[in-house]
């Protein structure tokens, strides 16, 4: 599957141009029916979902995860991975998921972390950079290989632009963190969400012009990396997207 781990150990993260046609082709289509959501559907004010009621995994790998984010990723990217946790929390609640809390922590947190490399790396995209960065933690642990691949699987398909959820490939960490990212950098699924929750998240982990530093963010790595993944969407509109979306800074 294009934008998997695996597809990564063979590619380096390199889009083909028949993989960009395939692509651009999966992603157009039910990303702009996501986005348009957004622009219609309003949030709920209340449920029962309590921003207090959600704690984030207390145990070594995850206390790490939060080290290696905070040391190396500037703050609008420190506070774009605490709220997508949440969010990612907040949308499995809505639709009765059941999922690794430990393991999408650990994405939630690291997924971006490659963000700011480099071109001279030999990864093509960004999320294999983020990945390797928390397959390193993993072995540290000595955490289980199913999950450290689950997790690794997750930073890499975040950035796929849509995700099928009756893929039964995919397991439900995968699709959190790519739902989790579109809510917090596009809007997808915040309808989702109560506007209650919505203003406590916003409120712990402001978004402090984040919109406009991950555009800028966004629009480097793709001149790093013209045959990635981010370099393709920021063509077919991504970047338009975010200065569209509902959150207001």
């Amino acid at each position: 599957m294009i934008g998997s781990r695996a597809w990564m150990q063979l590619s380096q993260g390199r889009l083909s141009f028949k993989e960009k046609i395939l692509l651009a082709n999966q992603v157009l289509l039910p990303s702009a029916l996501a986005f348009s959501k957004t622009l219609f559907l309003k949030s709920p004010a209340e449920t029962s979902l309590k921003f207090a009621h959600i704690r984030m995994p207390d145990t070594a790998i995850v206390k790490d995860a939060v080290d290696e984010l905070h040391s190396t990723a500037q703050p609008s990217i420190v506070m774009h991975s605490w709220r997508c946790y949440y969010w990612g929390v907040a949308i499995a609640r809505t639709k009765h998921w059941q999922f690794d809390e430990e393991s999408f922590a650990v994405a939630c947190l690291m997924h971006d972390l490659g963000l700011n490399q480099n071109s001279s790396e030999t990864c093509q995209c960004f999320t294999l950079a983020s990945a390797l960065k928390a397959e390193q933690l993993c072995l540290a642990h000595d955490y289980p290989e199913d999950r450290m691949t689950n997790i690794s699987n997750a930073i890499c398909l975040h950035f796929n632009g849509y995700l099928d959820e009756t893929d039964n490939n995919l397991t439900k960490e995968v699709l959190l963190m790519q739902k989790a990212t579109a809510c917090d950098v596009i809007g997808t699924d915040l309808h989702r969400i109560s506007t209650t929750f919505q203003n406590e998240v916003l409120q712990q982990f402001p978004r402090q012009q984040f919109n406009q530093q991950f555009r800028e963010l966004l629009k480097k790595d793709a001149l790093h990396r013209p045959h990635s993944r981010n370099a393709l969407l920021c063509k077919l509109g991504l970047l338009q997207m975010i200065q569209m979306n509902p959150f207001i800074e």
